[in-house]
């Protein structure tokens, strides 16, 4: 095929094969970059939501912390009271953290909170719920209120703001 004077290839009046082709890469680059933001989403606490109800009085209580991360063989869930970790603020034992785990479903992962009994000092307490990955960090705080629901009590968590971010070098 004869090209006529001045063209050089298809589609390529003069100058024009570079801006096609910086067209090209731009796009090119837009979409690279928009599936590298989707990967480096940061990971989001799913459970508890606001006013959990979570068990009874005189139960052993269960707060699972569950969470959605594009990293699930790569994180941190672990869980807070007051900004310190729970073995140092229950050293005897009733408190403490079990690892669920990832879950194949949705890319989730989870850490609960155990407790033996609840005791009165438990409602004083903040009680946080820590996600990271190398994407990035969620914290959620939840204070548990007891609550009479027609003559039977039950536990309800509410979120609250704290004061302060726990530090998030826990490895």
């Amino acid at each position: 095929m004869q090209l006529p004077a001045g063209r050089t290839g298809l589609g390529s009046a003069p100058g024009l094969g570079r801006a096609h082709c910086l067209s090209l890469v731009s796009l090119l680059l837009i979409h690279c970059l928009i599936n590298i933001a989707a990967a480096l989403k940061s990971p989001q606490i799913l459970l508890p939501a606001n006013d959990t109800v979570i068990s009874k009085e005189g139960d052993s209580l269960r707060i699972e912390c569950r969470a959605q991360t594009r990293w699930p063989r790569l994180h941190n869930v672990y869980w807070l009271v007051n900004n310190m970790f729970v073995e140092d603020v229950y050293p005897d034992g009733r408190v403490t953290e079990q690892s669920g785990g990832a879950l194949a479903v949705n890319r989730t992962v989870e850490q609960t909170l155990e407790f033996t009994t609840v005791q009165s000092e438990d409602f004083e307490n903040t009680f946080t719920c820590v996600v990271q990955d190398p994407s990035g960090t969620d914290v959620k705080h939840f204070n548990l209120n007891p609550e009479n629901d027609g003559g039977r009590i039950i536990y309800r968590l509410t979120i609250k703001k704290a004061e302060k971010e726990p530090d998030s070098d826990r490895q």
